[in-house]
């Protein structure tokens, strides 16, 4: 049996010293208090036995180092106590002092012994619970390395430093087709192809070196049957502890099958590479982990980099930094689907970004495709620059956009706003038009800024004089009618432009940098420049960029001058009415006094008539004639000018047709005409002015009459159609042409040139008023048959009523 250590049986406590020596105090002085209070034991020997137990106490509990103190405590007590005895008992106290230290050593060494020979055996022990430990561990180790080396699934072997095998595993054995033991009756020299083992031993020799850490090599093994079998040879060195190497440590993986995979890809991208480097379009192909394995010479070509430089590399370097996240992504999304070829498209635009060598960004269409060989894939991405492509259809999408805003208005000065604000929305910075305004005087100038913040500058500017005969920055686009671009200007060149310091300092307000101006041509005849400037960015203005600009400048041209003849229409038809007005106005006058000078002429009831009657009707009827003409003439210009006033009533229709025809009967009949009405059966209202519509009517028959031969018949008719009332008067006259049909409604148009019928005025007319009512009208007509007007107007709501102003004639 092994003995108990004493510290490992001490309380807690006491294994602090500071608590051992507090204990040794504290049993001394009890020993003492003892030895002087109570009487029995102090008066005999009694209080050395005390001490020698407060030593021996002390000494079990709290280890003898404690005890130590304890004796030295015993001694001090006893030495103070004999200096205060007798003299008689001082030699009796030394000498139970010498007992007591004697007594008290033996006890101490006691313990001392017992101690010591507790942490031998502890120490016993543990060594021998460490060397169970340690031969545990090294069972252990033993087990895994063989576990590591018999089952490993690759062939694992330790080969002496003359290459004999020393341990071989399973795998290497069905490898090579040898088993164990002939394995270890032979070397690695015996089995390796000679035209590898020179390779192999050179390797092996720089490792025993120790010139390079570790050795990888491919070699082919002969199998015992002959065969060849291509390896992949791992092997490291296995040292003694002096630091001699003792064995090498090989680790062999067939890759016969990998090899010849290799050699069918090399021969498969032989045979690719010679399509592919023939090819226009830039043609790249990735790995897995989006590494560029192929980049034919149109890539090299679009991209700027070399085949050495790229191949190899991450295909990031080819994508805009901003997309390489995304792209990734998609990348990976399209290796998981099932799809094995798509379009790449961009997630902002239709467009997919590719980055030159240099930097510089540019928008290509690109499919990808993905062919799986063994595990693993491969991608391939044929992509081409669409930069002029794009480019194209953003112009065209401009140029459309800008034709359709510009032919949007007519208004001049809204024409040159819109002209400006498109160019500096796409185009420029700043947007500088200048017209021409006769050939001595100042050209007018428009500018436009992209900054509305410049408006002051922009007034200033366009307060300017610019004298066309002196220099200026579109003097020579005048002269030549060719564009010019600027694309760097110099502050010289803003000298040069300026005919004032005034000038000057405008222009260098505008702070240019690059400049474009094209003329603004209308039929070979200019009229203004149009002017770009580029103030901001990097951006300049080249030759690339003058056939948007020239395109753009003819669609300016264009709505400028049709704003100019628009407005000059406007003045002329404000002149026109004006000049109406007035004619009417003096005209309508002397007529008054005509009519009422010839009405004076009729004799008074129950007086015979003395004179011929006839010349008096002549001038009645050519007045009314003439005051008719001044009607129709201002109704016209009314009409054109869509200032027609229309009293709108709800309109009795079978009372109105047949006050009409009534009163056109006496007509019809004098050119011996029928005229018939033929009307619906309960005939809804019509939504009009009375009278106006009164007038289309009259306009419409009566032109039936003009043309319609005697012994004719004109029908007059209205039926419901819809949410309308329509409307025909019919002839048999001798009908219209295809060509007439076209121009039956243009003002002062007729049939037959040089036919006095009338002014040509009745059919605009009538067109206007029905139009004015939201209704409209049209012909048919049979050259020999005759022909047919047809007009709608819009039924009456069933609550109207017939309003008392619109019984009032139309103004």
């Amino acid at each position: 049996m092994t003995r108990a250590d004493p510290a490992a049986t001490t309380p807690k406590l006491f294994q602090r010293p500071f608590a051992q020596y507090a204990f040794a105090v504290i049993a001394v002085g009890l020993a003492l208090v003892l030895r002087d209070f109570v009487p029995s034991i102090a008066e005999t020997s009694a209080g050395f036995v005390a001490l020698v137990g407060a030593v021996l106490l002390t000494s079990v509990v709290a280890g003898y180092r404690a005890a130590v103190v304890a004796i030295a405590l015993g001694v001090v007590a006893g030495t103070i106590d004999s200096l205060t005895t007798s003299s008689e008992r001082v030699v009796a106290a030394i000498w139970q002092a010498v007992v007591f230290v004697a007594v008290s050593g033996g006890v101490v060494s006691i313990a001392y012994g017992r101690a010591r020979a507790g942490r031998l055996a502890t120490r016993e022990r543990e060594a021998r619970a460490e060397s169970d430990a340690a031969n545990a561990r090294l069972r252990e180790s033993e087990e895994r390395f063989r576990l590591m080396l018999d089952e490993a699934p690759i062939g694992m072997a330790i080969v002496a430093l003359d290459g004999r095998f020393v341990r071989v595993n399973r795998a290497l054995c069905q490898l090579v087709g040898y088993t164990a033991d002939e394995l270890q009756q032979l070397r690695f020299q015996d089995i390796t192809h000679p035209e590898d083992l020179a390779p192999d031993l050179a390797q092996a020799e720089r490792l025993i070196r120790r010139e390079i850490p570790r050795m990888q090599v491919e070699k082919r093994y002969i199998r015992k049957d002959g065969t060849l079998v291509t390896v992949l040879l791992h092997t490291a060195i296995l040292y003694r502890p002096n630091g001699l190497p003792l064995y090498y440590i090989s680790q062999i993986t067939d890759i016969s099958a990998r090899k010849q995979t290799e050699e069918a890809l090399r021969f498969s991208e032989a045979r690719f590479s010679g399509i592919i480097a023939i090819a226009t379009e830039a043609i790249i192909s990735i790995d897995e982990s989006q590494r560029i394995t192929v980049f034919n010479d149109g890539a090299e070509k679009l991209f700027g980099y070399t085949r050495d430089e790229v191949i190899g590399v991450p295909i990031d370097i080819l994508i805009p930094e901003r997309y390489h996240v995304r792209h990734r992504r998609d990348v990976d999304i399209f290796l998981s689907g099932p799809a094995t070829a798509r379009s790449m498209r961009s997630h902002n635009s239709d467009d997919l970004v590719g980055r030159r060598k240099s930097g510089e960004e540019f928008p290509v269409e690109a499919a990808i495709s993905k062919l799986q060989i063994d595990h693993s894939f491969t991608m391939t991405v044929v992509l081409h620059d669409v930069t002029e492509q794009r480019r194209t259809q953003r112009e065209q999408r401009f140029l459309a956009e800008a034709g359709k805003i510009l032919s949007s208005s007519l208004d001049y000065e809204q024409t040159l706003t819109t002209v400006g604000e498109l160019v500096v929305r796409d185009l420029a910075n700043w947007c500088v038009i200048q017209l021409a305004q006769g050939e001595h005087h100042p050209m007018r100038i428009r500018v436009i800024p992209d900054d509305p913040r410049l408006r002051p500058i922009v007034e200033e500017i366009e307060r300017l004089q610019i004298d066309p005969t002196l220099p200026h920055a579109t003097k020579e686009v005048w002269e030549t009618r060719r564009p010019l671009v600027y694309e760097q200007l110099q502050v010289g060149d803003l000298e040069r432009f300026s005919q004032s310091p005034e000038h000057l300092r405008l222009l260098l307000a505008m702070e240019p940098r690059s400049f474009m101006e094209v003329p603004l041509l209308v039929r070979g005849r200019i009229v203004g420049v149009l002017g770009f400037v580029l103030s901001k960015g990097e951006r300049t203005y080249t030759e690339r960029d003058l056939p948007l600009a020239r395109a753009l400048a003819d669609r300016a041209a264009l709505a400028i001058e049709n704003g100019r003849l628009y407005l000059s229409a406007l003045q002329a038809m404000k002149l026109r009415d004006q000049v109406l007005g007035v004619v009417a106005h003096d005209l309508r006058n002397p007529l008054t006094l005509i009519q009422l000078q010839t009405s004076s002429l009729e004799p008074r009831p129950g007086t015979p008539e003395r004179r011929d009657p006839k010349p008096r009707q002549v001038i009645l009827r050519a007045t009314e004639r003439m005051n008719r003409l001044i009607q129709d003439l201002l109704d016209v210009s009314q009409i054109e000018a869509g200032q027609l006033r229309i009293e709108r009533g709800s309109v009795a229709t079978d009372l109105l047709l047949e006050d009409v025809v009534e009163a056109e009967r006496r007509l019809a009949t004098a050119q011996a005409l029928e005229l018939q009405l033929e009307l619906a059966t309960a005939l809804p209202d019509v939504l009009g002015d009375h009278d106006r519509i009164s007038q289309v009517l009259e306009n419409l028959i009566g032109n039936a009459i003009k043309f319609t031969p005697a012994g004719g018949k004109i029908v007059v008719g209205a039926r419901p159609q819809d949410h309308n009332v329509l409307f025909w008067i019919a002839d048999t006259g001798p009908g219209i042409t295809a060509e007439g049909l076209d121009h039956i409604f243009d003002p002062f148009w007729q049939a037959k040139k040089g036919s006095r019928h009338g002014a040509g005025l009745g059919l605009p007319i009538a067109r206007g008023i029905v139009e004015a009512h939201g209704g409209r009208i049209w012909v048919e007509s049979t050259v020999g048959r005759g022909t047919i007007f047809f007009f709608t107007l819009p039924r009456a709501p069933v609550s109207s009523f017939l309003r008392p102003e619109s019984l009032q004639p139309a103004s």
